[in-house]
């Protein structure tokens, strides 16, 4: 069997490269056929639930105050006197959202489409196992590539990857995480986005973006349990999605300076935690805990015996700005951190005019129609790699092109399907 081996995290930083071992284009052959047994059994997978699409019911997106009232944004008479009725409410900075903070200052735009429509024509309450699992694959320039994060996170073992796969490609189905994109900062707590707790502020020694928590900011008494999980939720998917340009890893920096008790959240940090390792293994190419707290001893004893081997290997405790310097340059590092990037965050609120495209019927339906073709190629060339009748250096050949195709539509599709991003409008 194929094993995955230990990774030195220090020795890939100071060599300046990637991990390329187990990736596309890097498989050795009993790399390659334990890929091909992934597919199979996906493929297998496919076929077997098409027609029985799973239900969403765990939907982060539903618990807005308009969501529960069953009120549609584009009624605009129901919209007004929901707020009227509940304007101390959504005033309250614990429960005030996004969307609330602009109505309440006069925005009335609709700031994305009031109907959510799901991809391929499912319904807004059930999705297809194998339509969720090809949006997954969307943030990828190879579906190839999203099989084997999963892959290697296993141990090249086929039976528990794909028991990955399909667990994790449920989990986004009943938390409904496409809607809670196409919402985008909608229906996130406005207290949160303002802080600015979790930034994209420059990238890593390896070219990877650098997302930067804050964990001062962090304050449960100030958000409810139903905002955080939303919130760990979109902000994971937004680096994973926002790491596409730049190899499909990101660097994740836990800043711990200023830590006191009233940060501490052990639920918050243990959500956060299983859906790194649910959703998104080997996202991250390190998780760095710069720490500068005597609080952190006690939390890092709790939270350590939660992480799974993949991050494990991947985590490392930094004490100063110049052991953080093997991972960033200091040019990159915020000046608060120690750094010499005097980046200022001041929040930018979403607008109607970003997100055009999401209003765009007819380019949708192209969009959509070009995926739909790219996807379906994909999969006869994947169907003819397994069965090998062609000559493999041929089968390769088409199949990369098949995955380019796919990597192209993916982009096209995009911002027909999802709000932009704070990081996608400065």
């Amino acid at each position: 069997m194929t094993t995955s081996e230990p990774i030195d995290i220090h020795a890939h930083y100071k060599k300046g490269d990637k991990q390329t071992s187990g990736t596309v284009g890097h498989l050795d052959a009993g790399q390659d056929q334990v890929l091909k047994e992934v597919w199979i059994k996906l493929l297998a997978h496919f076929e077997n639930t098409k027609d029985t699409p799973i239900k969403v019911e765990k939907s982060l997106v539903k618990n807005s105050g308009l969501a529960k009232a069953g009120i549609s944004t584009s009624d605009t008479e129901a919209v007004e006197k929901w707020y009227t009725d509940n304007t101390d409410e959504v005033k309250e900075i614990k429960n005030q959202l996004v969307c609330d903070k602009l109505y309440l200052d006069g925005n009335r735009d609709i700031i994305v489409p009031s109907t959510f429509k799901p991809l391929f024509g499912d319904s807004a309450d059930t999705r297809t196992f194998s339509n969720a699992f090809w949006q997954a694959t969307m943030r990828f320039h190879s579906p190839d590539s999203y099989v084997l994060k999963f892959v290697r996170a296993s141990g090249w073992d086929t039976d528990k990857a794909f028991a990955r796969i399909r667990s994790s490609i449920e989990r986004r189905i009943a938390q409904e995480i496409d809607r809670l994109m196409w919402e985008g900062d909608t229906t996130q707590h406005n207290g949160v986005t303002q802080n600015g707790m979790c930034l994209h502020v420059g990238n890593d020694r390896l070219g990877s973006p650098v997302f930067i928590v804050t964990v001062r900011q962090n304050s449960p008494k100030l958000r409810s349990e139903a905002n955080a999980e939303k919130l760990a939720a979109y902000a994971l998917e937004k680096a994973a999605q926002l790491s596409r340009k730049y190899g499909e890893e990101a660097l994740i920096v836990y800043d711990f300076a200023g830590f006191k008790l009233e940060n501490v959240d052990l639920g918050f940090t243990k959500l956060i935690v299983t859906t790194l390792q649910e959703l998104y293994p080997l996202t991250f190419t390190a998780t760095l805990l710069f720490v500068n707290s005597w609080l952190f001893s006690g939390f890092w004893r709790a939270i350590r015996g939660w992480l799974d081997p993949a991050i494990a290997q991947r985590t490392v405790v930094v004490k100063d700005v110049q052991t953080l310097e093997n991972f960033v340059d200091r040019s990159q590092i915020p000046v608060e951190m120690g750094g010499q990037n005097k980046y200022e965050y001041s929040y930018v609120y979403p607008t109607k005019e970003g997100n055009a495209k999401m209003f765009d019927t007819e380019g949708r339906q192209a969009a959509e129609a070009e995926f739909a073709a790219a996807v379906s190629a994909f999969v006869e060339q994947t169907k003819s790699w397994i069965d090998g009748s062609g000559p493999a250096t041929h089968d390769a050949k088409l199949r990369s092109q098949a995955a380019a195709a796919f990597d192209t539509a993916s982009a096209n599709l995009d911002p027909f399907i999802r709000a932009q991003f704070y990081d996608e409008r400065v």
